[in-house]
């Protein structure tokens, strides 16, 4: 009995991907594996519109490392060769201090950016319809309370998670666009 419910926790664990029709790694469309040459992405510096410095070159840096660790597209840095480029743009950046003392000084403060993305068929031009051209992200921190870290230590964390989520809808954008399914 136990050893049933063992291997049926194991199925439901590993068929998840096959549930959820996830492309996999390499991606498969009809059980037959995406070529390479239809994987490889551009992915162009990002832009940054802020008066935040630095930031675009670590999003830049942690997009081509998300997408590589993901392993369905396939990251190059030869603009000729890839068959998609990627390019996004830092259009907002703000810090708001959330938590004030009696000196009116800051305890607690928010960042919260938007980064501004896009998809485009190296060969014809084409944009690749995302679910949404605006990517938010917004973290909380600390100088004093809690757990204490600067601007930057949030600002990377932040970024880590931009990274990831502009991994996942521009492989889901490139992935439904390639199939033909509409999401």
């Amino acid at each position: 009995m136990k050893q049933g419910i063992v291997f049926f926790f194991l199925f439901v664990i590993s068929g998840c991907a096959f549930l959820s029709k996830e492309p996999g790694r390499p991606p498969k469309i009809d059980g037959v594996p995406v070529p390479d040459s239809k994987r490889l992405i551009y992915i162009q510096n990002v832009r940054n519109n802020t008066y935040s410095p630095g930031m675009h070159t670590r999003l830049t840096q942690m997009i081509m490392e998300e997408i590589d660790r993901r392993g369905r597209l396939i990251t190059t840095r030869e603009k000729t060769l890839a068959k998609y480029r990627l390019y996004a743009e830092i259009v907002h950046y703000q810090q708001v201090g959330d938590l004030m003392d009696l000196a009116d000084r800051q305890i607690t403060s928010e960042l919260f950016v938007v980064t501004r993305v896009e998809i485009i068929e190296a060969e014809t031009g084409n944009k690749i319809a995302m679910e949404r051209s605006e990517i938010p992200g917004r973290v909380h921190f600390s100088t004093q309370i809690g757990f204490r870290e600067s601007e930057l230590e949030a600002q990377n964390r932040l970024l880590r998670v931009m990274a990831l989520r502009i991994a996942e809808e521009s492989e889901r954008a490139w992935y439904y666009s390639l199939s033909g399914i509409l999401n």
